[in-house]
């Protein structure tokens, strides 16, 4: 059964997978030649992510501060990030730094004028802009996980699809590689 408009935004501000590894993208639909961005990223329970954005950084993360190496560069450590990017795979892993629940930072909210529709294992939900209500979009939220894995906005789309919900062994090397790795930066207060 479908949630309600108020019951998926609060499924969405509170989810917070313990483990989750993916893909994400964003495809520019207005423009096919614009480029837009790809990578894979492992999120871990408590604010722990490796992020890999195809062609161009690794961004490994933790909460005592961040490490982000650039093809062909040394990595430059830096802090914490206090607020994660309102884009993939932050906003999509972790809906409530998404800019889709009506908030008052937010730029879009689900349109209570269309149910919550159930597909295949997920929740399709309608986007109105709450700058240019006339501009309309939709998200997919997947129904397990809480995930959101679709967002259709009319000049861009963003993806996620989901690998897996539990880690391997290398899942969890990584992980004990950001613990080790990713210090405390000296300028953080």
């Amino acid at each position: 059964m479908s949630p309600n408009h108020q019951q998926l935004l609060g499924l969405l501000a509170r989810m917070e997978p313990a483990f989750l590894a993916g893909t994400f993208a964003t495809d520019f639909t207005a423009n096919p030649d614009a480029d837009g961005e790809r990578g894979a990223f492992l999120y871990f329970e408590g604010g722990y992510w490796d992020i890999a954005i195809d062609g161009a950084a690794r961004f490994q993360l933790a909460p005592q501060g961040s490490r982000v190496t650039h093809e062909g560069r040394a990595a430059e450590d830096g802090p914490a990030m206090e607020n994660l990017p309102m884009r993939p795979p932050w906003a999509l892993v972790l809906p409530r730094w998404s800019a889709f629940l009506g908030r008052p930072d937010d730029d879009w909210q689900l349109n209570a004028a269309v149910p919550v529709e159930e597909e295949s294992g997920s929740w399709r939900a309608s986007l109105t802009s709450m700058v240019k209500p006339e501009f309309t979009g939709a998200l997919t939220v997947d129904a397990e996980s809480y995930v959101i894995t679709r967002v259709e906005l009319g000049h861009m789309m963003q993806t996620l699809t989901i690998a897996r919900t539990e880690p391997t062994a290398d899942d969890l090397a990584v992980l004990e590689t950001l613990k080790s790795e990713v210090k405390e930066f000296p300028g953080r207060m």
